[in-house]
């Protein structure tokens, strides 16, 4: 395995312990199932609200940008790269199930499940 996957696996393991820890700390960090076809994740100047999210597939996700600075979201795995201007959002539809990443490139990090 190459260093650089060795990393990101080694990144995404710690991005969750920290998500579980927080959210047993704070049970308002997670959020449950969401069944309409649009699920909004805000995005803080302090991090993502909720930071980790099950949602069903073919889930609409809104990404609302609520900071006051331009925010750049990353999602190797779903849609890539995304700028969001302050008070603006993004959205994408995820077909596939699957556990997806979502991070800032100030590395602010996010799960989604998709089932």
């Amino acid at each position: 395995m190459a260093r650089n996957e060795r990393l990101f696996w080694y990144s995404l393991l710690v991005s969750f312990i920290v998500i579980l820890v927080i959210g047993f700390a704070n049970p308002a960090v997670f959020a449950h199932t969401q069944e309409s076809p649009d699920y909004m994740i805000k995005m803080k100047s302090f991090g993502f609200v909720p930071m980790f999210a099950v949602v069903n597939s073919g889930t609409n996700v809104v990404w609302v940008n609520e900071g006051t600075m331009m925010q750049i979201l990353i999602a190797p795995d779903a849609f890539g790269t995304q700028e969001i201007g302050p008070g603006m959002n993004f959205s994408f539809r995820f077909r596939e199930p699957g556990v997806y990443e979502y991070r800032t490139a100030a590395s602010a990090t996010g799960i989604l499940v998709v089932d």
